[in-house]
């Protein structure tokens, strides 16, 4: 039986194949560890509860390719015989992702309302109402079904009399917005993806890092790098809803000043992409990435590589005017909409066998028509 270090990055997120904002570690493995043994192994070594939490585990056969899922043991074996050829610790890490387990369930109607005390049994009926009686059982008339697991009790009329509020009311109050620079308590943001995005924004601006305790489809729960330290964010949807509401934000940090400001992981593509997206709305402003790194040195005192800026106004740009491809799409439609306002407009397009785009031809009504006027002109070059 042979043993294997293996490099562990985890509590991070994948952007464009590569892994990022992660913690690491290292475990030991067997080369007769079956998918179950390794599972075991990491949830020890990072100290994840398995009752509660289950493992994404990937690795990368070589750099440009995509992750490959470890879910099985021909899975496991396929990567110890990897290991076995290429004993350096850090070939081949395995990158784990922490995803929640959710044991119960709340089986809900098409209802818009809930009526809820302080027991524990809810009973859907045939209504518009869910109600809550006094046991622990379930009863439901619908075969939809919600995780309500990771939901705190307390929250839900709460939530409810949000949702509820949002409907009636033209100004939801509900941030969409990824520069938002206050956060705050109780505060409900359009999804999870934009609560993201608004603290990767503040944690560049405000110089510090951060890590993620929990991710999940209903929870977001940051804390600072130093694990003694007291910042904390925790957010999560709002009942029945892809909204997320911002639970609990303590933003005292008691962390030293190395642990903050040396480095700067969360500074990623597309944080300072969203950061100088406004500069590229004017096709006539010429913005390089050489103005890019200046600015962000002078703004936030970072430095950022060439590539990252470059990367980064790839992004900026797609964001404010939508990719080629896109565009191309809209071509039809486009042309179409010509004719229709045009009568006697000429449009065609051109495709390849397979439904690329080749080449366009437009030719409007009102100079096909003056066409007709033309004099006939004879030109001499001498």
């Amino acid at each position: 039986m042979e043993l294997f270090p293996v490099y562990i990055l985890y509590s991070g997120e994948w952007e464009e194949n590569k892994f990022i904002n992660f913690v690491s570690d290292c475990v030991i493995i067997e080369s007769t560890f079956s998918y179950n043994n390794l599972v075991a192994a990491i949830s020890e070594q990072i100290r994840i509860d398995s009752e509660l939490n289950a493992i994404e585990i990937n690795f990368l056969p070589n750099d440009g390719l995509p992750p490959i899922l470890i879910y099985n043991d021909t899975s496991v074996k396929v990567y110890i015989e990897l290991k076995k050829k290429n004993l350096n610790f850090t070939e081949y890490p395995l990158f784990v992702t922490v995803k929640e387990i959710y044991d119960n369930r709340l089986v809900a109607t098409s209802s818009s309302c809930l009526v809820v005390t302080s027991f524990s049994r809810l009973v859907a009926t045939s209504s518009s109402c869910l109600i809550a009686t006094s046991s622990s059982s379930l009863v439901a008339t619908s075969s939809n079904s919600i995780d309500v697991s990771t939901i705190d009790s307390t929250e839900i009329m709460t939530d409810i009399e949000l949702i509820e509020n949002t409907k009636l009311s033209e100004n939801t109050g509900i941030i969409d917005n990824m520069l938002n620079e206050i956060f705050e308590e109780d505060q409900v943001y359009k999804d999870k993806e934009t609560v993201m995005n608004v603290m990767k924004n503040l944690v560049v601006r405000e110089r510090f890092q951060f890590k993620v305790k929990r991710s999940s489809a209903t929870r977001y729960h940051p804390m600072c790098v130093d694990d003694n330290c007291a910042w904390s964010f925790k957010s999560s949807a709002v009942f029945k809803a892809n909204i997320f509401k911002v639970r609990c934000y303590n933003n005292n940090h008691t962390c030293g000043y190395g642990e903050r400001y040396l480095t700067q992981r969360q500074a990623t593509s597309s944080v300072i992409a969203s950061i100088v997206k406004d500069k590229y709305v004017n096709p006539k402003n010429v913005y390089t990435a050489n103005d890019i790194i200046e600015d962000i040195q002078k703004q936030h005192e970072i430095e950022v590589s060439y590539m990252k800026v470059w990367r980064a106004k790839e992004i900026a740009m797609a964001m404010i005017r939508g990719s080629p491809s896109d565009s191309y799409k809209e071509l039809p439609k486009y042309f179409y909409m010509l004719e229709h306002t045009n009568p006697g407009t000429v449009t065609k397009l051109h495709k390849s066998e397979d439904g690329c785009f080749l080449y366009a031809y437009v030719s409007l009504y009102a100079p096909i028509k003056g066409w007709e006027h033309c004099r006939p002109i004879m030109v001499v070059s001498t």
